[in-house]
């Protein structure tokens, strides 16, 4: 393959990729916030975990 080839190639893949995420930008942007709740819930949940194993089940006075 030539040069002027694989620029065209290149040039061609990438107007496809464009046109994709035109055409399916409201379904990449739906994926996208189902993705974003599920990546906050679980920071969530580990957070209150991580809080839960930190903080509970401590003696106020220390080791007595």
């Amino acid at each position: 393959m030539t040069t002027k080839t694989k620029w065209i190639i290149g040039t061609a893949a990438v107007l496809i990729a464009l046109l994709l995420v035109v055409i399916f930008s409201k379904n990449i942007w739906n994926w996208f916030e189902n993705v974003l709740v599920d990546i906050l819930i679980y920071l969530i949940v580990f957070a209150a975990g991580w809080a839960l194993g930190r903080f509970a089940g401590r003696n106020p006075r220390g080791n007595v």
